[in-house]
């Protein structure tokens, strides 16, 4: 139906990390209503979903497509009802209900060059973070560090994880080893060189982030 291109493998990539597939009943309506549900932070999140993924929706899938804010809870919620967005992604392997430790990046995205890091792009944006770590200084402890920076991703599913390890590794961006945090596996970045590596071949789109970094 899709070529997959970099635009659609964010799309994906975001999906992944914020996304879901979801069906349920309505009253007065002879089928069950199916739709592609994201969600984030209204604060960091909706300028990255109004400038960037609704327009690559609106480009793709053309129509069934809303976004708002959700003032309860203050969070950005993007609907897709387009069926050909569904079955988009359902064709990709992906499935209705809960995808946390189950979801990976299809062999179309991660075998292509180009897509898999517009995916990782995607993913980070939505589910990965870049902070600042610091070091007090004590007795006979030589090392000090202030606003030393750190790329982390974290998921409940060890396959993405190891996934975003090998796509990195493939572009010779040093990762440290994979960690566990409870449930979740967790990939971190400390070398201050390979994220500025990171940066610069993954390349940076979301002004929440970008400002993080600034």
């Amino acid at each position: 139906m899709y070529k997959m291109n970099e635009e659609l493998a964010e799309f994906v990539g975001v999906f992944i990390g914020d996304g879901c597939l979801s069906e349920y009943a309505r009253k007065n309506r002879p089928s069950n209503v199916r739709v592609i549900l994201f969600t984030g932070s209204w604060e960091k999140d909706s300028d990255y979903y109004q400038r960037i993924i609704k327009d690559i929706s609106y480009k793709y899938f053309k129509y069934g497509i809303r976004i708002y804010h959700r003032k309860d809870d203050n969070t950005v919620r993007f609907f897709i009802t387009n069926k050909n967005a569904i079955s988009f992604l359902i064709a990709l392997g992906y499935n209705f209900g809960p995808k946390s430790e189950t979801v990976f990046i299809l062999s179309v995205i991660f075998n292509n060059k180009n897509c898999s890091l517009a995916c990782i792009r995607g993913i980070f944006n939505t589910d990965g973070c870049i902070y600042k770590r610091y070091n007090k200084m004590y007795r006979n402890h030589k090392k000090l560090y202030s606003k030393y920076k750190v790329v982390q991703f974290k998921s409940n599913s060890y396959l993405l994880i190891k996934q975003i390890d090998l796509i990195l590794k493939r572009e010779n961006i040093l990762v440290n080893k994979i960690i566990k945090d409870k449930k979740a596996s967790v990939l971190r970045i400390t070398s201050q060189k390979d994220i500025d590596k990171f940066i610069s071949i993954v390349g940076m789109n979301h002004n929440y982030h970008i400002n993080r970094i600034k």
